[in-house]
């Protein structure tokens, strides 16, 4: 493996009408998947996190395997280090925001919970916050919160299904910011998923587009848009300069 490629993903998995048969790779950054409802970009996230046991293929992170189809290895879901935010965020409502983001932690009453507890609150600015509960906060609030919980575990990579798909756009662009703050402190490979072309864009490092259950592109975003690979790749990423995405996006 290359080391500066810290995350491998290859899965095939057959259903009814559908194949998902994707390869990629790439280092410690914001991944981006990109592509049209259905495409198999979900399907590919829970294959990562242990919730779809998939027919063939592997997933790694560094040195650690997370599934090997040919080495017989499957981790499952707690003993992956993942954190997942949800694009619903699948807060508890009757707990309130400090008890939520300890219940991200293998043990909720340990020194270490709450130590890391103030850390997250302060890195998300949730100041204030910690005894309301998820009904008495914005759905910006809200989403800080799911991402604190899923940090609380200090995972060894992030995924985020759709995470500021609920939220206004003046909060939206706030939160990307603080996103791209977080993966830079945390150091860890985060995938997302978005149907927003100027949030791709502007949020990834690695820009990989899904077509029909296989990977057509992967690069750059400034790579992808300028130099699109075949016409289907062109369609997807439009014809806008990069500059005017980033402004309108930040």
């Amino acid at each position: 493996m290359k080391e500066d490629r810290f995350l491998e993903v290859r899965v095939q998995k057959s259903l009814p009408g559908f194949k998902l048969d994707v390869k990629w790779e790439a280092g410690n950054q914001i991944v981006v998947l990109f592509g049209p409802s259905g495409a198999g970009k979900s399907m590919t996230l829970q294959a990562i996190s242990g919730f779809l046991r998939i027919d063939e293929g592997y997933v790694r992170v560094g040195k650690k395997v997370l599934y090997d189809s040919f080495r017989g290895i499957h981790l499952p879901p707690q003993e992956r280090e993942s954190g997942y935010l949800f694009q619903n965020f699948a807060l508890f409502p009757h707990l309130t925001v400090k008890g939520n983001i300890l219940y991200g932690h293998r043990n909720p009453k340990s020194s270490e919970a709450k130590a890391r507890l103030t850390e997250l609150i302060a890195l998300t600015h949730l100041e204030s916050l910690e005894n309301r509960y998820p009904g008495e906060i914005s759905g910006g609030q809200q989403q800080r919160v799911a991402l604190a919980r899923a940090l609380m575990r200090n995972p060894k990579i992030l995924l985020l299904d759709e995470p500021f798909a609920s939220i206004d756009l003046m909060m939206r662009k706030t939160l990307r910011k603080e996103l791209k703050d977080l993966q830079r402190k945390f150091a860890i490979p985060m995938v997302m998923i978005t149907h927003d072309l100027s949030e791709a864009l502007t949020m990834a490092d690695e820009l990989v587009l899904y077509d029909r259950g296989e990977v057509i592109q992967q690069g750059s975003p400034d790579t992808i848009v300028h130099h699109p690979k075949n016409e289907v790749a062109a369609e997807m990423v439009g014809n806008i300069p990069m500059d005017r995405i980033r402004k309108i996006s930040f």
